[in-house]
């Protein structure tokens, strides 16, 4: 039985429209909440919880711990999602979007297990890893799938929420993990670091009510008739569900190749190569911006700003991300991605300059420069504003649209991959960075967002509600502007 959701009624076995169906269904919303809740969350929880709970796992493990088992302890889960990043793509067009998910919640829960009980820190470490392995499947799988069974129409909006979990799970990770929380009692460290068994468990409950992914099923296992019927449980609409089937028909005839598209031809032909880098380039603007460095960071950077309570301030920059990116929501579908992420970009370059130029004269004279305290608090809080609306969320949205889906499984294992190399890279270079560049280490992440603000400007196209063949021909044709050994 469908979800009542629709404007349609039968009538002699025959849809007679009355109105235009309703975008939302029970059975998307579920399947959105399975998909964002059971690896989004994952990946935000993951990337806040070491924020604040440093001191707590020092003094756990006897204060054995040295500086760089603590940096393995940061950077392990990027270490692992590096390599679950780049094998997502490929097992989630083997085994389809549905099963991929479901069975990546075995590393995850053995992550989890090893990390919450916690017998000694190289166990810990090991859970760490294994969990940012499943984590970087996630974040692979996730955007995908919530892409794959969008309704044109709110696709971008739909998209965003991907990117609006991680923020909540970030400000989750950051809100359990304050000093306070953690001292509420002896093993509560043990129950905080266990919280990622519960989005996993919600995901292995409800997932199998979900459908797998219509362009899935019918562009990897050629089955239009599961794929009909995949859509019609989404759309509770029979005759949206054709309309749509009807399209990735016309689609897959027009193609030039309806074969799979190998990881050869993703460097080899130039339409591809150079929708591969739009898509590396966007993660890298996302992760290369510093965002991570804030984040992880922020008690210690908001504390050396002259903020005495470093922890509050960092969970009110969890906050401020989450509420914007829900702002975003309604925007994306409405300004489109490129103008987005070019305001993004260009306040983010703006925000550098003031916290570079407040840390420079705060750290020459730390007790005359009271303004200095301010002025890095509201630059800050300015950075992470535009990043929500715009690196924070399109990227994720925009490897989903630009990618046909005979290139989307291993196009966007690459490019998720790169995300996690961006990440890892920033979390080991920031101490390093800061202790050589101090007070300048602001001023290195403004010149690569400039650098990144540069390249959107001319090469990231505009792809709000365009079918992915237009897309890739106006790729084709910025592709033809230069020699063949530049794209």
């Amino acid at each position: 039985m469908y979800d009542d959701f629709s404007n349609e009624k039968e009538d002699g076995g025959m849809n007679e429209k009355v109105g235009q169906p309703r975008v939302w269904t029970c059975t998307l919303v579920i399947s959105i909440s399975v998909a964002i809740i059971g690896c989004s969350l994952q990946f935000g929880f993951q990337t806040g919880c070491m924020a604040s709970t440093q001191d707590i796992l020092n003094k756990t493990f006897h204060y054995d711990v040295s500086d760089l088992e603590m940096s393995v302890m940061i950077s392990g889960m990027p270490i692992g999602g590096l390599f679950g990043g780049l094998l997502a793509g490929v097992i989630a067009d083997k085994i389809g979007r549905k099963r991929c998910m479901m069975l990546n919640n075995i590393p995850i829960l053995l992550g989890t297990v090893l990390m919450s009980v916690g017998w000694n820190k190289y166990l810990f470490i090991i859970g760490r890893i294994i969990t940012g392995f499943g984590t970087g499947i996630a974040t692979g799988v996730a955007p995908m799938y919530i892409s794959e069974i969008s309704p044109v129409s709110v696709k971008g909006a739909i998209g965003v929420s991907h990117q609006f979990m991680i923020t909540f799970g970030i400000l989750l990770g950051f809100s359990l993990s304050v000093k306070q929380a953690l001292n509420s009692f002896t093993d509560y460290w043990h129950v905080y670091f266990a919280f990622p068994a519960l989005p996993a468990f919600y995901q292995l409950i409800l997932l199998p009510l979900c459908p797998e992914s219509p362009n899935w099923l019918y562009y990897n296992k050629e089955r239009e008739d599961l794929a009909r019927a995949a859509l019609t449980k989404l759309r509770n609409s029979r005759s949206m569900a054709d309309e749509e089937v009807d399209a990735m028909i016309k689609e897959r005839t027009s193609a030039t190749s309806s074969v799979m598209v190998s990881y050869k031809q993703l460097f080899t032909d130039r339409t591809l190569r150079l929708t591969l880098i739009i898509g590396l380039a966007l993660q890298g603007a996302q992760q290369l911006s510093g965002v991570n460095a804030i984040l992880n960071y922020g008690p210690e950077i908001l504390q050396t700003a002259g903020l005495k309570n470093g922890d509050l301030g960092t969970g009110l920059l969890g906050g401020i991300n989450v509420l914007m990116t829900l702002i975003s929501v309604p925007l994306m579908d409405k300004l489109g991605r490129r103008t987005l992420m070019l305001m993004g970009q260009f306040f983010m370059m703006l925000s550098y300059v003031g916290l570079a130029i407040a840390q420079r004269i705060h750290f020459q004279d730390p007790n005359g420069s009271k303004w200095t305290s301010t002025v890095s608090v509201v630059t800050i809080i300015t950075f992470i504003i535009f990043f929500a609306i715009g690196p924070g969320s399109i990227p994720w949205l925009i490897i989903g649209e630009i990618f046909t889906a005979e290139a989307r499984g291993k196009a966007s294992s690459l490019c998720v991959g790169a995300n996690w190399v961006c990440n890892l890279l920033v979390v080991l270079t920031y101490d390093q960075l800061n202790k050589a560049l101090k007070p300048n280490t602001f001023f290195l992440y403004m010149g690569i967002v400039t650098f990144f603000f540069i390249f959107t400007i001319l090469f990231v196209p505009e792809t709000k509600q365009k079918p992915v063949e237009q897309i890739n021909r106006e790729i084709r044709e910025q592709s033809e502007k230069f020699p063949p050994t530049v794209f």
